[in-house]
């Protein structure tokens, strides 16, 4: 099993595609195991290498006492690069793993080429503290079957729930079925909470898109407006229709989108 040292975790990756350019490097959001990437895997691999890996306390890395912080996981993310020898990766975040790559921008920028940012946001105050405060208030509630059953809603639109039902129940099967360990989600939401990188985001050189579904109900449209406005030179895509998780809700048009706006940069 392929596994990446880093500050008393081992670190699970799996590498996909051919090539000796720098890879896109995916970085899943809050309880999320990488294989959550891989409708965007099949897409990219043909043109350029794919790095999925499943972060610290979830999936088959992994889990240390919570609290996490982003900081602590932009960490492992580039003990991931220098375990693989990566000196640089084209870094693709969704919502938590926006964060992340934000961090890893603004603290490490010779190792990001370009930055993807999907469904994140900057720093964690007013709704999004009550958003996200959700997360630590379900899984208090019920465990971890509990927190993937409660945050459905909040992932997906109306729309794609009720018009694509045996699916959705498929993807939250995968959800239990690559779970993060009651501890190692705990940490994760613990990151969401302390999150604040208003500070420190002009800092970021790296070309970067921003994209968001229209009817993200946990880090609303707003919020990637926000990073847009911060982030000089910035691109920002909106998905009609979509709720957080474009990435799984409509893979195509997401994937059309984000390969177009990365072919220049490979």
């Amino acid at each position: 099993m392929p596994l990446a040292p880093s500050n008393q975790a081992n670190i699970y990756y799996e590498k996909h595609g051919e090539g000796d350019g720098p890879p896109v490097l995916f970085i899943r959001g809050t309880g999320a195991d990488g294989t959550r990437w891989m409708p965007q895997v099949n897409a990219y691999k043909s043109e350029v290498p794919c790095v999925i890996f499943d972060g610290r306390g979830v999936g088959r890395s992994d889990t240390t006492a919570p609290p996490y912080s982003v900081e602590q996981m932009a960490s492992d993310t580039i003990a991931l690069m220098d375990h693989l020898e990566l000196e640089s990766a084209h870094i693709s975040g969704s919502s938590l793993g926006g964060a992340i790559g934000l961090h890893m921008a603004i603290h490490a920028p010779e190792r990001v080429r370009t930055l993807q940012l999907h469904s994140s946001w900057l720093a964690t105050r007013g709704f999004t503290a009550y958003s996200l405060g959700l997360l630590k208030k379900f899984l208090v509630a019920g465990g971890t079957d509990f927190y993937y059953d409660a945050t459905l809603p909040l992932l997906f639109s109306p729309t794609y729930m009720m018009n694509n039902f045996d699916d959705l129940m498929g993807i939250l099967a995968h959800m239990q079925a690559n779970p993060a360990t009651d501890d190692g989600l705990l940490g994760q939401i613990e990151a969401n909470l302390s999150y604040d990188l208003s500070n420190d985001v002009s800092r970021v050189q790296a070309p970067t898109l921003i994209t968001v579904g229209e009817l993200d109900y946990l880090l609303p449209v707003s919020c990637s407006q926000e990073l847009h406005k911060a982030i000089d030179g910035s691109d920002l895509v909106i998905f009609p229709g979509c709720g957080h998780l474009v990435t799984m809700e409509n893979s195509t048009d997401f994937n059309t989108a984000t390969l177009e706006w990365l072919r220049p940069h490979l």
